[in-house]
């Protein structure tokens, strides 16, 4: 069940991540900088990679921390980037590419249930191994 919630919010994340900046790319005049686009950029390719190994592949609890963390970094990067370089105000579209601080907690909540749900499996197989 986690995993299917993971999986959907990757997927949610990352197609609103891709349309976001497919838009401010093909509208052509925003107000970010080009470093925030090129490291959302790099979250909507980590996303669809790991779309594209789930089908060749299972996905496993470690490559959904992997993409929180990644997220979650990037995020507050973008942040702390635009909040320090861009004096201008920023449209829907533009928040949506760079994050907000709930992007960032959902991230971090997604991380400690993943890890808590690996820590939930290593006691249920250590417990089961002693009887």
């Amino acid at each position: 069940m986690l995993k299917k919630v993971l999986l959907i919010l990757m997927i949610l994340t990352t197609a609103v991540r891709f349309f976001g900046v497919v838009f401010l790319l093909a509208l052509g005049n925003t107000s970010l900088p080009a470093v925030v686009l090129v490291t959302t950029s790099v979250t909507v390719l980590y996303g669809v990679f790991l779309l594209v190994w789930r089908f060749i592949f299972t996905l496993r609890l470690k490559h959904f921390i992997q993409f929180f963390v990644v997220q979650t970094i990037i995020f507050a990067f973008n942040l702390i980037f635009v909040s320090r370089n861009v004096l201008l105000q920023i449209t829907l579209v533009e928040v949506s590419v760079v994050g907000t601080l709930l992007d960032i907690l959902i991230g971090c909540v997604a991380i400690y249930y993943c890890i808590k749900e690996i820590r939930r499996i290593k006691f249920a197989r250590s417990t089961k191994l002693l009887d």
